[in-house]
């Protein structure tokens, strides 16, 4: 094994009293009811649809028992605040749109700023950005509240792409790296299940926490012509975690708990999907088509399906990734060879699931990933820091519905595979740990080097792929955490992994990603072609605490030399 750094201190559980299943219970919901509403368009704009989505506060009740929470979210055209999760925007391949993202959040924070992070104070900006730092007469004036939104997965040019330094601020303050306000989404991809989510230098984490997220779905004829489950058998499923504090159902806001000062990772302790606490979704006797996604800030999701008095669940069959199909169904129980799902921060996964046989029995969804994570084989089981159930479905009673698919003989439209040996350049890119301000601090380093320095967000791009070319990055963790790593504008996929990068990658993980965990002490190695825009992008740690403390660096797609 690769020598481990030791593991960062400042990772918390947080602890709500009330709040958790044994104080609340299971809440039931039709699934109908559980499934986010569809963003409506604001209109047309050369020739294609035009949303204008606005960034507000809002108030959302978790659970019946619950009073409502303060939280903010995304508001469309017949919204009267920020909704929680955000509606899905729903896109066509090849079809462009356009997307208006409007700061109208308040002007300070739902949760303490620690300006300890990079990213929170005009000297943050001031030495790389000094003519667009004159606008301010002092750190003071500097804004508090900073958003932009990032359509994640989705391939886009750098101006809409909703980088870091892109942000508005509700008073009108734009980022150093502000372009447009109209972003130009061209959807010239696959179909696959994305979401859009906050990006802001600094406060990422803290701006998801408080609820910007939501589904973003690229349809299109290859998904079209398998006939899958679709209306209300096509749901997709957002899990969370979040902790609360207040007194549940005295007539006082039970807000959102995280901590004052900055912290390497952070978790909840009530399972949050689709924005309910302790979720028991009622479901027909047929099969649905789920569209899973982690979109916790930190918490890996191993999921299982368990039946009552330990009988055997339904199978979940696997069919999509991140940016699309498989090339094979995965068949996903304790009767396969793959027994769980697992899940880390940003990953996707489309599952079919067939409750036919299943008529009034309740499945629960458990999970029992670590908090924090290193690696499958590291995990202790326990479901880390009190999450070992997430959710239930009920299945009502009546007769068996016929199923839309049979997921056995599906032949699915999988990626085309990129070649190695179009490759014209590997870089070796470590994940390191480290300290800055006093504050637990992750890395990125971009040299290959050991020992490795790591380089910060604001020093000199390094990594500069030519257009149109491929490339391997070797992804060498060094840390004691395993790491979702995320690269925007891109898909890539999994060549191989383990402690030299030569196992294979996953079944689950057999197709065009944007994410892949890097596990504890290992070597993921992915393939890529830079061949849709030039121009600036990120790739950073979706755990957004490593994010936000200095785990992402931007890389240039250039027409260019590469770097």
């Amino acid at each position: 094994m690769l020598p481990l750094a030791a593991r960062p201190t400042a990772a918390v559980d947080l602890e709500s009293d009330g709040f958790k299943l044994n104080d609340l219970g299971w809440q039931d919901i039709d699934i109908e009811d559980a499934i986010p509403g569809v963003m409506e368009s604001s209109g047309r704009r050369q020739g294609g649809p035009y949303y204008r989505i606005e960034m507000r506060r809002g108030t959302h009740r978790h659970h019946p028992a619950m009073d409502p929470t303060p939280v903010w979210g995304y508001k469309g055209p017949s919204d009267s605040e920020g909704q929680f999760p955000g509606k899905t925007i729903e896109g066509r391949v090849n079809q462009p749109m356009k997307v208006e993202f409007v700061n109208e959040l308040p002007e300070s924070h739902l949760f303490d700023v620690d300006t300890g992070v990079h990213g929170t104070k005009l000297s943050d900006y001031s030495d790389r950005y000094p003519e667009w730092a004159d606008q301010f007469a002092g750190p003071d004036e500097f804004p508090e509240v900073r958003a932009v939104t990032h359509a994640h997965g989705l391939h886009v040019e750098s101006a809409s792409d909703g980088l870091p330094e892109q942000w508005t601020s509700p008073d009108g303050i734009e980022g150093p790296q502000f372009v447009k306000d109209v972003y130009d989404y061209t959807s010239r991809q696959d179909p696959a299940t994305l979401w859009y989510h906050d990006h802001a230098l600094g406060l990422t984490r803290l701006n998801v926490y408080a609820g910007l997220a939501g589904f973003f779905l690229l349809r299109g004829p290859q998904e079209e012509r398998l006939g899958l489950p679709s209306g209300d058998k096509e749901v997709p499923i957002l899990f969370q975690d979040r902790a609360f504090e207040g007194e549940p159902g005295d007539g006082t806001p039970d807000r959102y708990q995280y901590p004052s000062n900055f912290q390497a990772e952070v978790s909840g302790d009530v399972s949050v999907v689709n924005g309910q606490a302790w979720p028991r979704f009622d479901v027909d006797p047929g099969q649905y088509r789920f569209r899973f996604l982690n979109g916790s800030n930190g918490r890996f999701f191993n999921i299982r399906l368990e039946a009552e008095d330990g009988g055997d669940p339904p199978t979940m069959y696997q069919i999509g990734t991140d940016l699309g199909f498989l090339r094979d169904v995965v068949p996903i129980g304790p009767a396969e060879t793959t027994k769980s799902l697992l899940l880390g921060p940003a990953e996707r996964a489309d599952v079919i699931v067939d409750f036919s046989d299943f008529a009034g029995e309740t499945l629960t969804v458990t999970n029992d990933a670590d908090f924090p994570f290193r690696s499958p084989g590291a995990s202790t089981g326990t479901g880390g820091a009190g999450l070992p159930e997430l959710a239930q479905f009920h299945v009502r009673t009546g007769d068996p519905q016929d199923p839309a698919v049979d997921p056995t003989s599906l032949r699915l439209p999988g990626p085309e595979r990129f070649e190695e040996n179009a490759t014209v350049q590997t870089r070796q890119m470590g994940l390191d740990t480290g300290s800055l301000n006093g504050l637990d601090t992750h890395f990125l380093d971009e040299e290959g080097g050991r020992p490795a320095p790591g380089e910060h967000w604001g020093d000199p791009i390094l990594t500069r792929p030519q257009l149109g070319t491929t490339e391997i990055w070797e992804l060498e963790n060094r840390t004691g955490d395993a790491h979702p790593i995320h690269l925007h504008l891109v898909d890539f996929q999994v060549v191989g992994r383990g402690q030299d990068g030569t196992d294979a990658p996953d079944p689950t993980e057999q197709g065009n990603k944007d994410t892949v965990k890097v596990y504890a002490g290992e070597t993921v190695r992915i393939i890529t072609r830079f061949g849709n825009f030039t121009g600036r992008y990120v790739w950073h740690c979706h755990l957004l605490e490593h994010e936000d403390q200095e785990m992402m660096r931007p890389y240039e797609v250039v027409t260019g030399e590469r770097e």
